[in-house]
């Protein structure tokens, strides 16, 4: 279960580990809309059930930042050749 569990890390640290507004929470730590409210930021946890064997994943949000409206800067940014973060600090 250790092996499994450090190889589904693997896998969200190389799909997240280097997007900007991405935080990814490890050991027990579970995301808190106190952390990200007023930000761009998603909090995502995940765990693994033992019993049955599913992945089950926890995430934390401001909609009204990252939601359309950021959505639409961090996608202008990217198109327009600006860095990603630019004006959503």
């Amino acid at each position: 279960m250790a092996a499994l569990t450090r190889d589904i890390a693997a896998c969200y640290a190389k799909a997240y580990g280097k997007e900007p507004f991405v935080r990814l929470l490890e050991g027990t730590a579970l995301p808190d809309t106190k952390n990200v409210a007023g930000t761009n930021v998603i909090e995502i946890a995940w765990r693994l059930d033992p019993r049955t064997g599913r992945i089950i994943v926890i995430s934390a949000e401001d909609n009204l930042v990252k939601g359309a409206g950021g959505q639409a800067v961090q996608s202008m940014n990217i198109r327009c050749g600006f860095p990603e973060t630019a004006g959503l600090g």
